[in-house]
């Protein structure tokens, strides 16, 4: 430490000096997949797991994006077409009902199942890299976007995970 950071920590309780410097930039960790083509995530904190293989009941009369239930240990968890939702082209797999990837997200309307075509990974990043989205060049409504990061080859959608499932319409 130099002579004028200590002066400027005199006073302190010890230990603080230590501290005061070393403010470090918090760092922000998602769980990414790929809808269609898109490489979109949603904050690790949101997913309650990642799981597959799980038969999901249709549901007679549901809005067209919910492609039904499943049991998740005892609880019955709506699952969503996301891509539907978010306007994203899609086309629906002979299989989706038996064979699926689907992550768990804890939303202010309970757990929600969510379909995607691959389970990307954990992805780290400062917060400091988050950018606003580049409006109209990604085809996803800008309400249900936190942010975008630039990474190595393509853009990381964060999905506003409170906003999607927050809609009247539901």
């Amino acid at each position: 430490m130099t002579g004028e950071q200590q002066e400027r920590n005199v006073g302190l309780p010890a230990g603080v000096e230590e501290l005061i410097g070393e403010v470090h930039e918090r760092e922000i960790q998602v769980i990414a997949f790929r809808l269609g083509s898109e490489l979109t995530s949603v904050p690790i904190e949101k997913v309650v797991e990642i799981t597959n293989n799980r038969d999901i009941t249709p549901v007679p009369k549901a809005p067209s994006f919910v492609i039904g239930v499943m049991n998740l240990r005892g609880k019955i968890v709506h699952v969503v077409n996301l891509k539907e939702h978010l306007g994203i082209p899609f086309e629906i797999p002979e299989d989706i009902y038996h064979k699926n990837r689907i992550v768990i997200l804890d939303t202010s309307r309970g757990e929600v199942g969510i379909a995607v075509d691959e389970i990307v990974g954990s992805i780290k990043f400062p917060e400091s890299d988050i950018l606003p989205e580049p409006i109209g060049t990604i085809g996803i409504d800008v309400k249900f976007i936190s942010g975008v990061v630039q990474l190595d080859k393509e853009l990381l959608i964060i999905l506003n995970i409170e906003s999607i499932f927050n809609q009247e319409e539901q």
